[in-house]
């Protein structure tokens, strides 16, 4: 018996040390390190980080797809030559339908060459007067300058015609928009020509004939997709004023911002 009483208090002993060392139970081997823990965090850490750069590439990948894509902007683009040469032509011709809206494309492609034909102009303009600079500032101020009316006022008009509660699509307005740069490479083309057998009031000939017959055209458009007669006068007052101002400038005031351009560089 006294042996047995000797064992169990042996016991008792080290039962007694084991629970100071470990009061919670738990075996000591079981409990993470911090070494282990940053090992965790880290690897969490790289693994959120590749699946939001996965999500970000495909979110990417896809809005590159569906919009600069050439199917989505062929249908903008897609035009038959005498449908191009129609409505360039209709673009002198003011409509005789005054009541009801006049038919406006959304197309891009007649716009888009005719600004690339008044840069040619305009760069022919410089050169014919004798202006001398590097080719690609040249060109470059060029397609700045009409490339910023035609989209910049193409914006503006867009905003007051959605003001004046107009029947108007942002295309639609880019498109009768561009198509009345018509006017401006013709009057600026015969002007520079008659320029050179020393008739400058030709300039104004055309200007009130030819810009004013784009201009109307451009007036109509607006007077007729308009609901309201007093704004649509209002639209098509301001497209007028835009429209015949705008080839003063580019006949006078574009050489003038020209030189002072060239002095500073």
């Amino acid at each position: 018996d006294a042996t047995n009483n000797m064992d169990t208090a042996v016991d008792l002993d080290e039962t007694h040390d084991d629970f100071i060392k470990n009061p919670h139970g738990k075996d000591t081997n079981d409990v993470p390190s911090s070494e282990m823990l940053g090992d965790m965090q880290t690897k969490i850490s790289k693994e959120v980080a590749g699946q939001l750069w996965t999500a970000g590439k495909n979110s990417t990948q896809k809005f590159i797809s569906t919009y600069v894509h050439v199917d989505f902007l062929r249908p903008y683009f897609d035009i038959e030559p005498q449908d191009f040469r129609n409505r360039l032509v209709r673009s002198f011709i003011p409509s005789a339908q005054l009541g009801a809206p006049q038919v406006v494309s959304a197309e891009l492609y007649g716009p888009l060459m005719l600004t690339l034909t008044l840069v040619a102009i305009l760069l022919c303009g410089m050169k014919s007067t004798g202006h001398h600079m590097e080719e690609g500032t040249l060109i470059g101020t060029a397609m700045v300058v009409c490339f910023s009316y035609w989209l910049g006022i193409s914006s503006l008009l867009f905003f007051i015609a959605f003001v004046f509660n107009a029947h108007f699509t942002l295309l639609q307005i880019l498109s009768i928009t561009g198509y009345s740069l018509s006017g401006h490479c013709t009057v600026l083309l015969l002007s520079t020509l008659f320029d050179h057998y020393g008739a400058p009031s030709v300039f104004y000939i055309l200007w009130v004939g030819l810009g004013g017959l784009s201009a109307i055209k451009l007036a109509g458009i607006y007077l007729s997709r308009t609901w309201s007669s007093r704004e649509g006068t209002l639209l098509a007052i301001l497209s007028v004023a835009f429209h015949m101002f705008s080839i003063l400038y580019l006949r006078f005031a574009y050489h003038k911002f020209y030189e002072a351009l060239s002095a500073t560089m």
